[in-house]
Parts: structure tokens; C-alpha cells; sequence
């Protein structure tokens, strides 16, 4: 992109467009959720044609018709939304703290953490949350401790003075 495409997208973006980090159960996945990364941006189906100009202009993603007389371009390609992100950072105005934090969520998202990682990345989704005022959000960060816990995989807390200082700490 361009600069001027850059801030018309970035512009289309702060109005219409959302960022978003959802932690998504899956049961196959090895701490049974998984962080999923979107950017969206709507407008009424029948300019659906312009979504399509902004699908080719990112590079990626793909548009949907809701059946409500909305359609959105849903971009959830990682390398695509960090790219896409960074070419508009210079541009937004309101969801400048969006794009921010999403950047640095991005830039740690990474295959294969462990479950102490994981479950901290995940407390980062929920911060990022709160920058949305998400309503709708239903998997939190507390789910995943809760499962991670229950299978085992994290270490248990401990607040005895003698774990305390086995640590090499003092009480």
C-alpha cells in the first residue's frame, strides 16, 4: 500500500473496522484453546464492492455477507494483520491504543509455548478486551487457567515461606 491507500484504510479502519484477540476453545490443541486474531472492517452489502477493493489492497482475508444487509472483510492471517496494522499505524486516530497493543500481542504469539506462557498471553487477550468494551466476550483467561490447572499442566501455587526461599528468596 501507499501512503494515501494506507490512510484511507487506516481511516475506514478507525471508523468501521475492529481489532480483535479471542481465545477459542479446541480441545485438539495442546493447552485446549488457541488464540485467534482478527480484523474486520463492515459496510452495507451493497457497496461490497468496495470491501473487495479493501480485500485486494491488504493482500488477504475474505469478505462475508451476514444476511442482514451488512457484509464485512474478515482478515485473521496473522502476518497479514501485522503487516496491515503496521502500514496504518501512523494513520489511526481512535483506535490508535488498538493497534498498538495488538502489534505487541502479535509479535508474542508463537507456536508451542509453554502453558505458564500461554496462560499469560491469554490475560493479554482479556486486557485487550477491555480496550473494545467488549460485551460479548465469553472464553477468558480464568477458563483457560481453570483447564490448564485441571489437566495439570501448570505448577501449583505455592505460598509457603519454605517454597519462598528453596527459590533462593527470603520470607
Amino acid at each position: 500500500m501507499n501512503d494515501v491507500q494506507a490512510a484511507y484504510v487506516a481511516g475506514f479502519l478507525d471508523g468501521d473496522g475492529s481489532i480483535h484477540f479471542q481465545l477459542v476453545r479446541q480441545k485438539e490443541y495442546r493447552h485446549g484453546f488457541y488464540i485467534r486474531s482478527s480484523v474486520s472492517m463492515t459496510q452495507c452489502t451493497a457497496e461490497r464492492a468496495g470491501l473487495e477493493y479493501l480485500q485486494r489492497l491488504v493482500g488477504g482475508g475474505y469478505v462475508r455477507d451476514r444476511g442482514t444487509g451488512m457484509s464485512d472483510l474478515v482478515i485473521t492471517s496473522r502476518p497479514i494483520i501485522g503487516r496491515l496494522l503496521m502500514e496504518v499505524a501512523p494513520y489511526v486516530v481512535f483506535k490508535k491504543p488498538q493497534v498498538t497493543r495488538a502489534l505487541e500481542l502479535l509479535r508474542q504469539l508463537r507456536p508451542r509455548v509453554e502453558p505458564e506462557e500461554f496462560l499469560r498471553l491469554a490475560h493479554e487477550v482479556d486486557a485487550f478486551a477491555t480496550l473494545n468494551h467488549s460485551k460479548s466476550k465469553r472464553v477468558f483467561a480464568a477458563d483457560v487457567e481453570r483447564h490448564l490447572r485441571g489437566k495439570g499442566a501448570l505448577a501449583p501455587v505455592t505460598t509457603s515461606s519454605e517454597a519462598t526461599t528453596r527459590r533462593g528468596r527470603n520470607p
